[in-house]
């Protein structure tokens, strides 16, 4: 099956959604704004909601939901995301408005040269075993940033934020409903502006567990419209942004333990993500490596030197925090096709997903931007 490679387009991706919002309160932006949405903005509100669904890629929002559905009836245009496809990035770059490249966040277990251990940023847990380690939270302390909701906030007095996630947070939505009320209370206060900036970790749950075209993941989606809907009905004088951090292919896992020859070039268990994968290599075996690596995968993965991969810029623009060079080892793979590179420290396979994302491809990287503007009437 080929599939379609889609590169970042920095002057039109996720971090023109988080420009144009800046904007919109006087803050100045690093990132192009998207015209589609500034036209919006230029409007007054008494609400604005930003609302990320993770993993509502283009085409899994076309392929689950019939062209009459209420988010497809409200897109506006399609965007890319920032790369890596993935959550850790992603929702990242959203909330802080800079790219992997400036805040460090690049994916979900990255290597961390102080503690000398493969880490998930977003737990502080050892990826490999599971454990959670007695260390500071990665998120409030190495890579600890400020976000667009506090530059906004502090810039100007009149606005009021809400903070409105699932369950994995204290009070957090446990269902899609109780996180669309969440918003309509938010909405509801008699504040002069109510920022109301929302995550909810659907579809992506499901489509990693069924796959991105199956029966769940459609009816997941259903009554992620059918909710929205409702809430917007329930509104008045708000503007909803709705976008993604990224989307999903369906993947085949390759455990490269299957591989000696190139498990023995390795200096310490792949890290990063399953579909941009970075690998330390020993002394002497780069150019071992290189081969065997390009021999067997070269159809389903771009193999870049650590100097290759920087020079493209595909983490974006800005100043390089200083955790990107520890993260990436002498080699980068990035997925192509439908293959994901796992790798096992004990025999133990880890639960198979059905579906991933991170890589390159279009499926992976183009996401929409829908936006509802609710005045009064219903819709």
């Amino acid at each position: 099956m080929n599939y379609n490679i889609q590169y970042p387009n920095y002057n039109r991706s996720i971090l023109s959604i988080s420009s144009s919002i800046l904007n919109k309160f006087n803050v100045d932006v690093e990132y192009p704004t998207l015209t589609e949405l500034d036209e919006y903005l230029k409007k007054d509100y008494q609400n604005i909601v930003f609302l990320i669904l993770d993993c509502l890629g283009m085409s899994i929002l076309e392929n689950n939901l019939e062209e009459h559905s209420f988010l497809r009836k409200n897109l506006k245009t399609n965007i890319t995301t920032v790369f890596p496809s993935t959550t850790v990035a992603a929702t990242t770059a959203f909330h802080s408005g800079k790219s992997p490249l400036e805040n460090g966040w690049i994916g979900w277990m990255p290597y961390f040269k102080e503690y000398n251990n493969i880490i998930e940023i977003f737990t502080s847990k050892e990826f490999y075993t599971g454990k959670k380690l007695d260390i500071p939270d990665i998120g409030e302390s190495i890579l600890k940033y400020e976000t667009i909701y506090s530059k906004i906030v502090r810039k100007n007095q009149n606005v009021v934020y809400h903070k409105i996630f699932p369950s994995f947070v204290p009070n957090g939505a446990k269902n899609i409903e109780e996180l669309c009320n969440n918003i309509y209370h938010a909405c509801n206060n008699k504040n002069k502006c109510n920022l109301v900036s929302a995550y909810w970790n659907e579809p992506d749950h499901t489509i990693h567990h069924n796959g991105v075209n199956s029966k769940e993941t459609k009816e997941v989606l259903e009554n992620i419209d059918k909710n929205i809907k409702e809430l917007a009905n329930k509104l008045e004088n708000t503007l909803i942004i709705i976008s993604a951090d990224h989307g999903a292919v369906d993947v085949e896992e390759i455990y490269i333990n299957e591989y000696q020859e190139i498990v023995d070039c390795l200096k310490m268990p792949p890290s990063i993500e399953t579909r941009f994968v970075t690998f330390f290599i020993k002394e002497g075996k780069k150019k071992c490596f290189q081969e065997k690596f390009e021999q067997i995968f070269q159809e389903n993965f771009l193999l870049l030197t650590k100097q290759q991969f920087l020079k493209q810029k595909l983490l974006g623009k800005g100043k390089k925090h200083y955790k990107i060079d520890e993260y990436l080892g002498d080699f980068i793979a990035i997925s192509k096709s439908n293959k994901a590179i796992r790798y096992t420290v004990d025999g133990k396979k880890f639960k198979r997903l059905i579906a991933d994302h991170a890589g390159i491809t279009k499926d992976e990287m183009e996401v929409p931007l829908i936006v509802i503007e609710k005045k009064g009437q219903n819709i």
